[in-house]
């Protein structure tokens, strides 16, 4: 069975409940719970979380609940532990799940058609793990990136080769998951030994492009991107 999974907890400390934040008058998670529902190619659509709040959304949009335990829940929880509870949790019910769509509770920019895409790509290529949404961003290419020290000094975050190129279209492709659709085959998932940092996800990870820049939301500034993207794919309906 091929089944999707809304993740969210509540507790949030940069923006208080954001999973039911209101964007243009619905709670943040209800946009992707509408995705979800025009899936062509999943079966069931569950909702993993502690919270009250987000129950309570959750069954008003018709979505399964699954009771996240507390120790699942915190700050410090790795994702992994959620989405292997869940896949317990329904299997306990009888139901085999062969490819899980985890789907995050505060992604409320869902371009159309993505879930299926990825879910495609897995029933295309048995060999795949996994195959999840990304964004090309050479402008953010690793050899790029710096930390700061306490006085404020830059460094380089990774061991850059001092001859590297300062041009963009020479460091090659560079891609990020921007969090809208994981699509994960459970057979080849959940061992501990994929890719860094993400390691449930597998070794054999395809990237689907998205053309739209996605975000999660973690503060107010997500909220107002989010709601001008909304508005925009409104108005070009």
């Amino acid at each position: 069975m091929i089944v999707g999974l809304l993740t969210g907890r509540g507790g949030n400390s940069t923006l208080p409940d954001k999973n039911v934040f209101p964007v243009l008058g619905k709670p943040l998670m209800s946009y992707v719970a509408e995705s979800a529902s025009r899936a062509r190619l999943l079966d069931r659509i569950f909702v993993s979380t502690e919270d009250a709040k987000i129950r309570a959304v959750g069954a008003d949009l018709g979505l399964e609940i699954i009771d996240r335990p507390e120790e699942f829940a915190r700050p410090d929880s790795e994702h992994d532990e959620c989405l292997m509870h869940a896949v317990e949790y329904i299997a306990e019910k009888g139901i085999e799940v062969e490819i899980l769509v985890v789907l995050m509770c505060n992604v409320g920019i869902q371009p159309e058609g993505k879930i299926d895409e990825c879910v495609q790509a897995l029933l295309d290529d048995p060999e795949l793990d996994a195959a999840v949404t990304v964004r090309e961003w050479g402008d953010h290419h690793p050899t790029r990136a710096k930390r700061a020290s306490d006085d404020g000094l830059l460094n380089p975050i990774l061991d850059v080769s001092p001859s590297v190129t300062t041009t963009r279209q020479l460091l090659g492709n560079c891609y990020y998951l921007d969090h809208q659709v994981w699509a994960l085959r459970v057979s080849g998932c959940f061992k501990g030994d994929g890719q860094p940092p993400w390691r449930f996800m597998g070794q054999r990870v395809k990237g689907i492009p998205n053309g739209d820049i996605v975000v999660d939301v973690h503060g107010l500034d997500e909220i107002r991107y989010t709601e001008l993207w909304l508005r925009g794919t409104a108005e070009g309906q």
